[in-house]
């Protein structure tokens, strides 16, 4: 396997200071109503559309990053969005994702460090919506992305295409993370996804990055290309190692089953 890309540890760094910026207090020059000029009066008013449709009666705080749902402690909130105009209702369209109180970020980060042994399920929530001018939605959908994987991450999406069915179909690139005591796996994806059914169209590997406990991490970077209708050839980039995969057109490959395949 490949070292981890240079690139790879400049965008942690970004990363990293993102989430110091947008943790309260993570900026000292920060005004009241900073937070949400940031965003942008159409994102952040679909942002707070959405909230109150999936959590009625809730209060959003843009200044501390707090939700208050009733009943519940206030969530530290994070709402990922793509957003742009719509040819439908010359409102706006886009796609979103809801975190709460960076659960998964500190799991993902104790199990790469191997201080978990238990095994909790974070799955990602995806909203599909149109709204008008003012960022109100008028249309929704919500659904699970990869329901089947208890541990994902979604690093970038947008809206492929929504002309010609109800819902759209997404560009979706995200990880696939799957870990036991002794490894950490994560599997980076780019995938097609169709909202009208809630399932992938395509989903093809970009690559894996493995930590064994006490061991190094190692990455390998993919090449795919089909060599028949119903194999494709997944491959390293520089050609060192290459492995079949029975896989129709449009291919959806299995996790676990390109694990099998690469780690030993």
């Amino acid at each position: 396997m490949e070292k981890k890309s240079a690139s790879q540890r400049r965008l942690f760094l970004l990363l990293s200071i993102l989430l110091l910026l947008l943790t309260p207090g993570g900026s000292a020059q920060m005004k009241p109503g900073d937070r949400r000029k940031a965003f942008g009066e159409a994102r952040a008013s679909v942002i707070e559309s959405l909230l109150g449709i999936l959590y009625p009666k809730s209060q959003l705080d843009w200044d501390s990053q707090l939700l208050r749902i009733p009943g519940e402690n206030p969530h530290l909130f994070e709402v990922p969005v793509y957003v742009r105009g719509s040819q439908a209702n010359g409102g706006l369209e886009g796609v979103a994702t809801v975190e709460f109180d960076r659960k998964k970020e500190e799991f993902i980060y104790e199990a790469q460090s191997f201080q978990r042994s238990d095994n909790p399920a974070f799955p990602t929530l995806l909203v599909v919506f149109r709204a008008d001018s003012s960022g109100h939605i008028q249309k929704y959908k919500k659904f699970m992305l990869d329901p089947k994987e208890p541990l994902t991450q979604i690093k970038n999406f947008s809206i492929r295409d929504w002309s010609q069915n109800e819902w759209p179909t997404l560009d979706i690139q995200y990880d696939t993370d799957v870990f036991s005591p002794s490894s950490f796996a994560t599997i980076e994806w780019r995938s097609i996804f169709d909202a009208n059914s809630g399932e992938f169209v395509s989903r093809l590997p970009l690559g894996i990055t493995r930590k064994v406990r006490g061991g190094p991490e190692q990455q390998v970077v993919f090449g795919v290309g089909r060599s028949s209708p119903n194999t494709v050839q997944i491959g390293t980039r520089f050609g060192h190692e290459t492995h079949p995969y029975t896989c129709t057109d449009p291919c959806v490959v299995d996790a676990h089953l390109l694990l099998s395949q690469w780690v030993h």
